[in-house]
């Protein structure tokens, strides 16, 4: 990672084959590839393998190498290839802040940021372990500053990290944070990214959730506001589980299977209903959160409201979810479809459940080679 973040056009590769994204969660690991063919995108391979957290004699690192190895033997008919990768660290492993400086030169910045981010942080931020994103202006009477976008990681995760992968036999060609990835996902669909020139991305995990705006649209988009909520699916299973008197597990299955509409008896209607009211009061406090980040950016940004969330993630397939959201925000709440007209996409994903594949697609699209005629844009990290 480096400092003063910017746009850049998304290339097209001089061969085929797109390198391999790697998507580290905190509780799975999904590994996706793209390649072109006849001029578009089509999947070369995808596979997803939940960590094993049950073994408390492996370290997450071991976990994850683990998974990785599944992942390669349990692709979609047909293999990964090359050894180029572009990786994800667990949300929990990145650090994030806000905050504002008096304007500079971006060469100023570079100076003082790593202190800024010590202090802030609590730990040394050197060797590309820090990135910053200029948010933009904020006036408060005749004084005006910069608000900045810091994303950090601890040096002992990335070494962890980089040589997991490089033990595996693959080259890590960058490390990319979660916000740009799926932002680069997104923007392949125009009509995902809202029409009013902002763009919102609510990404849910298993632990927690990130929240991205973006302005600008296109090749000149600029991130300006990312927030990381302390709620994810593990929450409202919890919430789901101590509500029925079920297991956890129990909790999470009854969700998955009622979710794909499997069974439309009046059973199930009931139940259904049943596990709405429990997730209710999360959802609730989830969407305070938004509105409170979302007024923050249009007062602090003077930028227009979102007509439109994007929802990837975890919970992208549980229309529930968007529509408790939409009900409550006032805003249009659909889950992401990052590989809408992508080939071969086979049975390993489904193009209209495609949203928790969002990172991995941002991450297999990583343009490591731009060119000037290059289709979409992206936040590059």
């Amino acid at each position: 990672m480096s400092g003063g973040m910017a746009l850049q056009v998304l290339g097209l590769f001089d061969n085929d084959i797109h390198p391999i994204g790697i998507d580290v969660g905190d509780h799975s690991v999904r590994l996706l590839q793209l390649r072109r063919k006849d001029r578009q995108l089509a999947l070369q391979a995808a596979a997803h393998i939940d960590l094993n957290t049950t073994n408390d004699q492996q370290t997450q690192i071991e976990r994850v190498t683990n998974a990785i190895k599944q992942s390669l033997q349990a692709g979609s008919g047909q293999e990964f290839r090359g050894k180029k990768v572009i990786l994800s660290l667990p949300l929990s492993a990145v650090h994030s802040k806000s905050l504002r400086l008096p304007q500079m030169p971006d060469s100023d910045l570079s100076q003082v940021l790593p202190w800024e981010a010590k202090d802030r942080f609590g730990f040394d931020t050197d060797d590309g372990r820090l990135a910053w994103f200029r948010a933009g202006e904020v006036r408060r009477g005749t004084e005006v500053k910069d608000e900045l976008l810091l994303f950090a990681l601890r040096g002992e995760s990335l070494t962890a990290h980089l040589d997991a992968i490089s033990d595996l036999g693959f080259t890590a060609e960058a490390i990319d944070l979660a916000p740009c990835a799926l932002h680069r996902a997104i923007q392949r669909i125009p009509s995902q990214t809202g029409s009013s020139g902002v763009t919102a991305i609510l990404d849910v995990g298993c632990f927690g959730t990130q929240f991205i705006i973006t302005t600008g649209g296109g090749n000149n988009d600029q991130l300006v506001f990312y927030k990381h909520i302390d709620m994810g699916t593990h929450a409202i299973n919890e919430t789901v589980s101590q509500k029925l008197g079920v297991t956890l597990a129990e909790a999470a299955q009854m969700r998955a299977r009622l979710g794909s509409g499997v069974s439309n008896s009046a059973e199930a209607a009931s139940l259904e209903e049943t596990i709405r009211d429990a997730m209710r009061h999360t959802l609730d406090d989830l969407s305070r959160e938004l509105d409170m980040c979302i007024r923050y950016f249009m007062v602090t940004f003077r930028g227009s409201r979102p007509d439109l969330v994007t929802l990837t993630g975890h919970e992208a397939k549980c229309a529930w979810f968007a529509e408790s959201l939409a009900t409550t925000l006032g805003i249009r709440v659909e889950a992401a479809q990052p590989l809408r007209g992508v080939l071969d996409l086979r049975d390993i994903i489904r193009p209209d459940r495609s949203g928790e594949w969002t990172l991995a697609t941002g991450l297999s699209l990583y343009p490591l080679k731009a060119t000037a005629d290059g289709a979409g844009g992206g936040v590059a990290a």
